[in-house]
């Protein structure tokens, strides 16, 4: 399925001039800027919004994480897609996208159906269609449009009420307190179970599938510690392993495999008795951020750090290096192959990049049983090249997995906003 594009013109809505762009539903979605007997379901059921949600960026949908409750008194957590037409969700190609299974609520103008909205999973979301509503105040729209937004997020003037410095210092004070959280969920599961394995997963968890939620867990279930570790130092085994369990060799891609190191990977994971991997995502990527590249170089990390994640006395002697040494320890660089392939079967023109750069290597460089870092009291000068302050960031978020100054390196993704936002709410 093709996924279509759509272009957004109008950012204004005119009685007569037909039905408003997805733009303008986003603009009255965002801002509230509607009476709240505005929201109907199919069924004749209101639908109470207790948050509209964050807005999306990129592919996915329209906002994400909103609260809405239904007429049987349940709130739901989740997505809002927005459409101009009910239709559009599968002409868009929506119904075939994991990445949407997490709607909740899906909003349009006109509900050219007239049933609830079926999602890859499965599952049926309800409809809410403006159309019928708008249309009998055909008027007031464009005025609602010019309305101050009656919902903006609670800690929208923060800086205005607080000032900058106050702002940053409960940010990172909350940033401190999330990881240290993190740390000791770490340090109370190595003491109940293999460190080995405890470390591995934390560090695929930190590689970042970019699958459906739950896709790393999955993967460590197919390809636990004890399964890795015995071919960690054989060539390309452990990289097969890798790429296979999570779907990413020519074959499980339906690719033609065109180079050597392609066909090592492929009789590896053959020979290893490879059969069943974790569903990879739809969804495109960007070249440099491709999980497959992720997890060759998490391939190399693992043989080269062997002894960290095996042997105690290495990993505690890991603290006294150098942040700057850390992270250029924990760089993993493309090879010959991976500088001309975005993945196994996808030859690109130009490089990517290395597997693993410096602000990922900030992420996963050392488990968090090591301990806080010295960072925030070291002078800039002394500063790794990828550090941000949280003035700096535009999201600062504690980092999944480990990686003690991971929360201030990690570029602002949606996932990345929402902490913040949630941490900023909190502090207000």
């Amino acid at each position: 399925m093709v996924a279509l594009a759509v272009r957004e013109t109008s950012a204004g809505y005119q009685a007569g001039a037909g039905l408003p762009s997805e733009a303008v539903l986003a603009r009255l979605w965002g801002g509230q800027r509607f009476p709240a007997d505005a929201l109907v379901t199919l069924a004749g059921a209101r639908v109470h919004v207790l948050h509209p949600g964050l807005r999306g960026r990129g592919a996915g949908p329209d906002f994400r994480h909103a609260r809405v409750k239904m007429a049987d008194g349940l709130v739901r957590i989740g997505d809002v897609e927005l459409h101009v037409r009910a239709t559009d969700f599968r002409a868009h190609g929506h119904h075939n996208d994991a990445r949407y299974n997490h709607v909740v609520l899906h909003v349009v103008f006109e509900d050219d159906i007239g049933a609830d909205t079926l999602l890859s999973c499965g599952r049926r979301v309800p409809v809410v269609a403006l159309a019928p509503w708008a249309r009998r105040r055909t008027q007031d729209l464009s005025a609602w449009l010019g309305r101050p937004e009656r919902w903006e997020q609670p800690c929208h003037d923060a800086v205005q009420r607080i000032g900058v410095e106050r702002v940053r210092t409960t940010l990172e004070a909350l940033g401190q307190q999330r990881f240290e959280a993190r740390v000791a969920t770490l340090a109370s599961r190595m003491e109940r179970e293999p460190g080995a394995g405890v470390l591995y997963g934390a560090l695929v968890a930190g590689v970042n599938l970019g699958g459906q939620h739950g896709s790393e867990a999955l993967l460590l279930q197919m390809l636990p510690w004890s399964r890795l570790e015995p071919v960690l130092d054989e060539g390309v085994e452990a990289e097969a392993l890798l790429l296979g369990s999570a779907g990413w060799l020519p074959c499980q891609q339906g690719a033609r495999v065109s180079d050597s190191h392609e066909s090592r990977l492929e009789a590896a994971w053959q020979a290893a008795g490879g059969t069943s991997h974790v569903d990879p995502p739809r969804s495109s990527q960007r070249p440099a951020n491709h999980p497959a590249r992720r997890l060759a170089g998490l391939a190399c990390l693992l043989r080269k750090h062997h002894g960290l994640l095996a042997d105690a006395g290495v990993a505690a002697a890991a603290r006294s290096l150098g942040s700057s040494s850390l992270i250029r320890d924990w760089s993993v660089p493309a090879d010959e192959y991976w500088r001309a392939h975005m993945a196994p079967g996808r030859p690109v023109r130009r490089s990517p990049g290395a597997l693993i750069g410096p602000a990922p290597s900030s992420c996963l460089s050392t488990p968090s049983c090591l301990g806080p870092p010295r960072w925030p009291t070291a002078p800039a000068t002394s500063r790794p090249r990828g550090w941000r302050t949280a003035s700096s960031a535009r999201s600062p978020r504690p980092f999944a997995t480990a990686g003690w100054p991971s929360w201030k390196n990690c570029s602002a993704t949606t996932a990345k906003r929402r902490n913040s936002t949630l941490a900023a709410n909190k502090a207000c």
